[in-house]
């Protein structure tokens, strides 16, 4: 397993959504426990983190639970989590190409 810091995993899944909600993800459909930059890393650290991102607003989403198993989900980002990204990461509103890096 691959050890990312809380911060990377939150930069992945949010930069994921950003691009699902601009048209330009190259994984729309993809669950975020089988994002190619996720596949290594313990679903519990991807877990929590979700979890997280749910609990300030920064996504749209929540937990199902069954029996003893619990799974985030997530539908897109909030506004907030809009601007969040945008910010954080320096992109120009509605401006992005798809030859964007993230990174």
């Amino acid at each position: 397993m691959m050890k990312y810091t809380d911060e990377q995993i939150r930069e992945i899944i949010l930069t994921e959504y950003y691009q699902r909600s601009k048209g330009i993800s190259t994984n729309p459909e993809t669950h975020m426990y089988n994002f190619p930059e996720l596949k290594q890393i313990n679903n519990q650290d991807i877990f929590q983190n979700a979890k997280y991102l749910i609990d300030v607003n920064l996504v749209r989403g929540g937990i199902d639970e069954e029996e003893e198993h619990s799974f985030p989900w997530i539908t897109r980002l909030t506004l907030t989590g809009i601007k969040f990204v945008e910010e954080k990461y320096q992109i120009k509103n509605n401006k992005q190409s798809s030859s964007t890096n993230f990174k």
